[in-house]
């Protein structure tokens, strides 16, 4: 009797598996579902922004390559230091030059910051190729006063500029509960165009990290490397990816996320006495002023 009762425990036992191993199938088919429904995000540009941490560089060659940038464009200014340099797709195409006496070594009311982009010179045959300025940004403590009143917290205005365009959109730090958020415009360049606003979601972490997005749909991010000194940028939308101003102003956007913290610094020092009594004692350079004149009439 007791071997004829052996018989259905062991049936019991083989549904049992079969019952495990179907559920470990179907375990298996969501999983593959899963990877289909969510796939790896496609790069359709790479960028990196590297400010070098020391001086020993091909494009850097002391006072010498500092003037024949100057010689090739008046952008590049007497004050200026080659810094870094910029690669797209993994070629060298930019150099990052910015007044870095005055950045680091002035006082809070005398720091200024001008940033810019050349494509690298080149030396074939005696003919000299490059040298040609290709956008920067403006630090504006001014600006940043009257946006840091609007939000009520410290927040640092930068000014893009690019040879393409006489615009000067603003990128532009705002408020966030959690984490921070910049701001900056794609405006309209040809008739039929829309105005478009670029959001910069900061992420939680040790550097500037940001999601970027159009709208809901996210377009690109930025990691900010602070040990490597790397800002490293990946564009997931292939429009945009081909969108010369975006790109630019992207790039732009990476070399600023080098100088955040410190401009975060200066307007916290200056909002103080705006907070109190809405005056600030922030003496405003002319070239301050210049960005609040009105071009109407200027043109007159």
């Amino acid at each position: 009797m007791a071997k004829k009762e052996e018989a259905p425990e062991k049936e019991e036992k083989e549904e049992k598996k079969k019952e495990v191993k179907k559920e470990e199938k179907k375990k298996e088919e969501k999983a593959d579902e899963e990877e289909v429904v969510k796939p790896k995000k496609i790069v359709y540009k790479k960028i990196r922004c590297n400010l070098w941490r020391t001086r020993l560089h091909g494009e850097e060659l002391g006072i010498y390559q500092s003037l024949k940038y100057q010689a090739k464009t008046r952008y590049y200014a007497k004050d200026f230091d080659t810094e870094g340099v910029i690669e797209i797709d993994g070629e060298k195409k930019y150099i990052i030059a910015f007044n870095k006496e005055d950045w680091e070594e002035g006082k809070p009311e005398e720091r200024r910051l001008i940033l810019r982009l050349f494509t690298i010179m080149e030396e074939k045959m005696g003919i000299g190729k490059g040298g040609s300025f290709k956008g920067g940004v403006e630090f504006s403590i001014l600006h940043s006063l009257v946006q840091s009143t609007e939000i009520r917290y410290p927040a640092p205005v930068f000014f893009i500029q690019t040879p393409r365009t006489n615009n000067l959109p603003r990128l532009v730090r705002g408020h966030r509960f959690i984490g921070t958020r910049w701001t900056f415009p794609l405006l309209p360049e040809e008739k039929g165009d829309a105005l478009q606003m670029i959001v910069a979601k900061g992420t939680i972490g040790m550097g500037n990290d940001f999601n970027i997005f159009l709208g809901k749909n996210k377009i690109a991010r930025v990691d900010h490397q602070r040990v490597t000194k790397d800002v490293e940028i990946e564009i997931y939308d292939e429009d945009y990816a081909k969108d010369k101003t975006f790109v630019e102003y992207l790039t732009l956007f990476g070399c600023v996320c080098f100088f955040m913290k410190d401009a975060y610094k200066i307007i916290k020092h200056f909002n103080k006495d705006m907070k109190e009594s809405g005056t600030s004692q922030y003496l405003p350079p002319k070239m301050e002023m210049d960005l609040f004149k009105n071009p109407r009439m200027i043109r007159r």
